[in-house]
């Protein structure tokens, strides 16, 4: 019987125009989103292509200078060039950078506005190389990308496919024999939820395959592939399960498409409009000219200190460099000029902390959200398989400042030892490893799991409220 069921929801479904029409709709809007967001993975991919292009080119052209002929003015210039400290951190810094991920093109996330790649030299800049200039219409309309079309396109879609379930079947009297076959409305109408269930599911699969092929990846991403499948698929079921609480209440097909309309507006406008005011910082802010102004006044404040009291500031939090020459502020010296760095770095993180403290809160605050804004706790989780969270860029950048340490500890110990850079000192240059957070993987299974308790919790109410109405009895 359950096989005549599903046979007979399948034709029901093929006969009528509304499933190919959301089918083309489907179609024609993931196209849209896949080429929007390989687009995007193709601009970075390059990006990070050309700065390591341009680096090797350096690095083999500073290299070769190390067997210049120092008999020639020219070959002397190249030689000191090559073998003094500054020269090659200011010429070969690094380039950290975060990587697209496999699935990066299905949810951009932030990456088309957070920094994803910036330069470490010893001398450490606060403020942004590059300030975008953004559309505000492109603002204000966002991101279409897949997980746009997950999160806001898919509950349309299986409003269009179920609002008329119950109430249009009863009318047509089609419902009571399929009752009469079955036995139990609830049985019945659970096995139709579920047709349409697996329509969609079908939907959210053939996208991520096709964003994983796009994206070119060496090795099927299959963590992140699950991970993707199992979030979508629990997010779908929960607007599943609210439908079919609405459903249960055997309303007309108009006052339920208005009910699930309704619904879908407060879950995916309102709600997240009502957080989004109230975790808006009204502390420090990042504006950029603010930062560079304050760097500018800083950096002119330290140059004017002492030459031995900056220097003793210096040491004062790098006692292994006290020598002999810790005092040496001669031309060929270079002693001042670290310290100056280390100085002006320390006196714009304690400005930065403000800033920090006050976007940690509000990530904070957003995260507390999470467990009644489900809609935004999914864009994170799919935006966290993409590797394109806000979390991401977070460790990102704690690992930049981790690197920057090894980056500049490398330096020191050349700069306040009076050594020359070596052909052995060039094959050591610190190299940067770019690694994802190891904890997401933990956020999307606790997140997952969240989201199936939610749609127990409705399917349970739906089951409720269907007992406590006698449906089963009025047919």
């Amino acid at each position: 019987m359950t096989g005549r069921i599903l046979q007979f929801e399948v034709r029901s479904l093929t006969r009528t125009s509304l499933l190919p029409a959301l089918a083309g709709i489907f179609i024609i809007t993931a196209a849209v989103a896949l080429y929007y967001g390989r687009s995007v993975m193709v601009t970075h991919k390059a990006t990070l292509d050309s700065i390591q292009r341009d680096y090797h080119q350096q690095y083999i052209k500073l290299y070769k200078q190390l067997d210049a002929d120092t008999s020639t003015a020219q070959g002397k210039t190249d030689y000191i060039m090559a073998s003094h400290p500054a020269v090659v951190d200011y010429r070969l810094h690094r380039t950290v950078f975060h990587p697209p991920a496999p699935l990066s093109l299905l949810a951009i996330g932030m990456s088309d506005m957070a920094t994803y790649y910036f330069p470490v030299t010893i001398k450490q800049n606060f403020v942004p190389a590059e300030e975008k200039i953004n559309n505000p219409e492109y603002l204000l309309s966002g991101n279409f990308d897949g997980a746009f079309l997950l999160i806001y396109l898919l509950p349309l879609a299986a409003i269009c496919l179920s609002y008329n379930l119950l109430a249009q079947e009863k009318e047509q009297g089609t419902l009571a024999l399929l009752v009469i076959q079955k036995g139990s409305i609830t049985g019945t109408l659970l096995l139709r939820l579920l047709v349409r269930y697996l329509i969609l599911l079908m939907g959210v699969l053939l996208i991520t395959v096709a964003g994983v092929w796009l994206s070119g990846s060496a090795h099927f991403p299959w963590q992140a592939f699950l991970a993707w499948l199992g979030v979508s698929a629990a997010y779908t079921a929960l607007w599943m399960a609210m439908i079919w609480f609405i459903l249960s209440w055997n309303t007309t097909a108009a006052a339920n498409l208005v009910i699930m309309l309704c619904t879908w507006l407060v879950l995916l406008v309102v709600i997240p409009a009502l957080f989004r005011l109230g975790t808006q910082s009204t502390g420090t802010t990042d504006n950029t000219a603010t930062y560079a102004s304050r760097q500018r006044e800083i950096e002119w404040d330290t140059w004017e200190l002492p030459q031995k009291q900056l220097l003793d500031s210096f040491y004062a939090g790098h006692p292994q460099y006290y020598n002999q020459q810790a005092y040496d502020t001669s031309a060929a010296s270079s002693r001042r000029l670290m310290a100056y760095f280390e100085l002006v770095a320390k006196r714009m993180q304690r400005i930065m902390a403000g800033q920090e403290n006050a976007n940690r809160l509000d990530m904070q605050a957003i995260t507390a959200s999470y467990h009644y804004n489900p809609a935004v706790y999914t864009q994170t989780l799919l935006n966290s398989i993409a590797r394109t969270d806000i979390a991401d860029y977070a460790c990102f950048n704690r690992q930049a400042n981790v690197f920057r340490e090894q980056w500049k500890q490398f330096f020191y110990r050349l700069h306040f030892n009076g050594r020359k850079f070596t052909a052995a000192d060039y094959k050591t240059l610190p190299a940067y490893e770019p690694v994802y957070d190891v904890n997401s993987a933990t956020r999307w299974w606790k997140g997952m799991t969240y989201l199936l308790l939610l749609t127990a919790g409705w399917l349970l109410a739906g089951i409720t409220v269907l007992w406590k109405r006698h449906v089963r009895h009025d047919h």
